[in-house]
């Protein structure tokens, strides 16, 4: 049965490719917006943001997987099954994890191609959105804005070195809603990507508001990305500022019993989620096998001792919900996290879907604890840090190594996010797992190869190790 699946994946993915544009950032998709006709109405704006938003939720190596199993795959959190039965449906147990991915690496390409995708709809909104006339065109515009600073945000954090490595290094090109359809633009550096997706940011607070729900960018979102990139590029005095913005939202909060959390990762209802990208039961992708397929009995990767080890599995409410004991594999656990059963159909062999949660309440405490050390404010640290840890039923903290604690605690509640390795970049430190792969301290190979599409197609300067 595994065999027919795995065919069937592979059918569909050829011909999710060959649907594809000749050309991925320089022609306009084949779901072109037609602004003359679509943009001139508020309910017309509100259809083509969704349609972006609907962009992001393609998988078989685009958009919704990758944004997952990318990062997770290359990093020291995960260790790929040895069982030749255990399969992953975006393949990154035979590229990614091993660290063999290259320039023809099917998810590498696909992440590449759907957020460009994204962006060239996002920048029809944006252009048609600054001519409107239309009393809400802000909103939409701040909306808009806001999608377009994380869909870079992204791209330059897998594409590009990490900006306290090397603020010179070739990113991503960066394209504004005014470049010409089939103008070449060059790869942008990390400080020039980072500069635009700040500055992308700021107008999108100023003209966004709090009307909309998770399902879409709200102001609140923003200052949450906004705390995420001064974070990372650390501005630690702009990271607090901006997380305490976006605390000031009353309609976000902590979990902070077992059942709560629960919910949150098992069936997508949570007040801890500021934005996620929503699938309906009716949709038909697969995004509660991103990391485990337990319907299919199929466990690609178990979770690291080293992480497992970071947690009190008796008082953790975490502990229970992110991992479960492998099935076939004694001592061992599988990331559960991710599989969530909102819409599974098991008696169909269907793992059905849950959303992404790209945006968290947590992440703000932990960005607020780490940016308040870095300013000397170690009261304000600890208090951040200890918010979190008891709303995960942690007691306070009491040792001597505040910095260390805040690192292990982004650890043990971004699990299986992506956050490892950005974080394992953004610290230059390397990694090394228990079965020998891993990757040195400022790594070419954490910067992922520019798809050989692209190099081919618009010319761009290849990222270096390829």
């Amino acid at each position: 049965m595994k065999t027919n699946i795995k065919l069937l994946f592979a059918a569909a993915l050829l011909a999710l490719y060959s649907g594809c544009s000749d050309d991925i950032i320089h022609k306009q998709p084949l779901d072109e917006l037609a602004p003359a006709t679509l943009l001139q109405t508020e309910s017309g704006f509100r259809s083509a943001l969704d349609g972006v938003y609907g962009l992001m939720k393609q998988d078989f190596n685009g958009y919704s997987f990758s944004i997952y199993t990318i990062p997770e795959a290359i990093s020291d959190d995960l260790l790929a099954s040895s069982d030749p039965n255990d399969y992953s449906f975006d393949n990154s147990v035979e590229s990614l994890y091993p660290l063999t991915y290259n320039s023809a690496t099917g998810a590498i390409e696909g992440f590449w191609r759907i957020s460009y995708q994204a962006i060239y709809n996002v920048n029809t909104i944006i252009k048609q959105a600054r001519s409107s006339s239309l009393k809400n065109k802000d909103v939409f515009l701040g909306e808009a804005l806001g999608l377009r600073a994380l869909l870079y945000y992204n791209l330059y954090r897998f594409y590009a070195p990490a900006y306290n490595t090397n603020k010179t290094a070739l990113a991503v090109p960066y394209r504004f809603e005014t470049d010409a359809l089939l103008t070449i633009k060059p790869r942008s550096t990390t400080q020039e990507v980072i500069g635009y997706v700040l500055a992308d940011l700021k107008e999108a607070a100023a003209l966004a508001n709090n009307t909309v729900n998770s399902y879409r960018i709200s102001k609140t979102a923003i200052y949450a990305l906004m705390a995420r990139v001064y974070h990372e590029t650390a501005d630690y005095k702009n990271a607090v500022l901006n997380a305490n913005l976006a605390l000031a939202d009353s309609r976000y909060k902590l979990d902070n019993t077992l059942s709560a959390l629960e919910k949150e990762w098992d069936k997508d209802e949570s007040n801890e989620i500021i934005f996620r990208i929503r699938f309906e039961k009716t949709e038909t992708a697969q995004t509660a096998a991103l990391l485990a397929i337990p319907v299919y009995s199929s466990y690609p990767y178990s979770v690291s001792d080293d992480l497992l080890n970071l947690y009190d599995k008796n008082k953790d409410i975490r502990f229970t919900v992110y991992f479960k004991n492998h099935p076939f594999i004694k001592g061992s656990y599988y990331p559960k996290k991710q599989a969530g059963t909102r819409t599974t159909n098991a008696a169909a062999f269907d793992p059905g879907n849950i959303d992404l949660k790209l945006i968290r309440v947590p992440e703000l405490y932990l960005i607020l604890a780490e940016s308040y050390l870095h300013e000397n404010s170690n009261s304000a640290a600890l208090t951040n840090l200890n918010k979190l840890r008891n709303a995960r039923g942690l007691g306070d903290y009491s040792g001597n190594n505040l910095s260390t604690e805040i690192l292990n605690e982004r650890r043990r509640e971004l699990a299986f996010e992506g956050f490892r390795f950005t974080d394992l970049k953004r610290l230059g430190l390397g990694f090394t797992r228990t079965d020998g792969t891993g990757l040195p301290a400022h790594a070419d190979r954490f910067a992922l190869p520019i798809p050989q599409t692209e190099i081919d197609r618009s010319g761009l300067k290849p990222n270096p190790g390829y």
